[in-house]
């Protein structure tokens, strides 16, 4: 899938190491709101229009899953520049690399410029994921990928609502998911989907997530048209193995910056090992020692009492 677009200023594109990068200390904010599968709206609540929207769905959309909202939250740059989170985006595999490396997955996340002077410009937030054998993501969890869209039945409802900053935690993690501070690299790009459009700016995470198998096998399959069956009971393969991922794109001379979040921010935080709940016990064992006694008359310890040459010496 190789979208044609006049521009110089295309995405996706083949990011280089962090050390071929400009260091850079901006970062903007990110903040997302958890969605509700349907969320009730308040008559007096302020934000109400830009909250009412159809139940949550995961739509096949020409062969890229997608799920369209009024806001899933926004995007303040530090120049006070407000977009709002209104699609996400998934492609297998990733479009972006990173120094040649390709990735298994990537998610996007498609903001919308709401200031005065920002209408026509977007802000694409993306994640790649690498799999794992027996990896589990909240966030991937909460789309349902056993029950995925298909070329048959292009839309699914979604039982569990959505909350962006769950795609840094595992099944596992017991802490309350919240947007963790991460590295990315920077760049002037476009959309990677028609139209293309430019006057975008994309964020893309340095650190790929893990992604279990199975859930990368799905989202793979979601896409494949189903084999079919003719009037004999003959089963019909479909030639076409679907991708929804656009090639790399000339750089064109392009800067790309990289935020390091160790460095401005700090290390990540050491999760302890979760305290085991229980106490000790002991269990007094006896214990027998044999001694030698010099002479046949018994030694008078407390106790102790005469046995066999054998017996003391373990032979059978």
């Amino acid at each position: 899938m190789n979208h044609i677009s006049i521009g110089k200023e295309q995405s996706p594109i083949n990011l280089p190491p962090r050390d071929y990068s400009i260091e850079s200390p901006i970062h903007p904010v990110f903040q997302y709101d958890e969605i509700l599968p349907e969320e009730k709206i308040e008559k007096d609540d302020l934000f109400a229009e830009e909250k009412k929207a159809k139940p949550l769905q995961l739509k096949l959309i020409n062969s890229q899953l997608k799920i369209k909202y009024n806001s899933f939250g926004k995007l303040v740059t530090l120049d006070g520049a407000v977009y709002s989170a209104k699609e996400i985006v998934i492609h297998t595999p990733a479009e972006h690399t990173i120094d040649g490396k390709k990735f298994d997955m990537e998610l996007q996340i498609v903001h919308y410029g709401k200031t005065k002077g920002d209408i026509a410009k977007q802000v694409v937030l993306s994640f790649l994921f690498e799999k794992q054998p027996g990896a589990t993501n909240q966030f991937l969890d909460s789309l349902d990928f056993y029950n995925l869209p298909s070329p048959i039945n292009k839309v699914r409802p979604l039982r569990d609502g959505l909350y962006i900053p769950k795609i840094f935690f595992s099944e596992s993690d017991k802490e309350t998911p919240m947007m963790k501070p991460f590295s990315f690299y920077t760049y002037q790009g476009s959309i990677s989907y028609p139209p293309c459009t430019q006057r975008t700016i994309n964020y893309v995470a340095s650190q790929p997530i893990k992604i279990g198998t199975t859930a990368l096998q799905l989202f793979e399959e979601a896409l494949r048209v189903p084999d079919m069956m003719d009037s004999k009971g003959n089963i019909i393969q479909s030639p076409v193995l679907p991708q929804n991922n656009r090639k790399v794109q000339p750089l064109n001379g392009r800067s790309v910056f990289f935020y390091d979040h160790v460095k401005y921010c700090g290390p990540d935080r050491i999760k302890k090992p979760a305290k085991k709940k229980g106490h000790y016990e002991k269990i007094v064992k006896k214990q027998v020692d044999y001694f030698f006694v010099n002479g046949m008359n018994p030694s008078g310890l407390p106790g102790a009492f005469v046995v066999t040459p054998k017996e003391a010496l373990g032979k059978k």
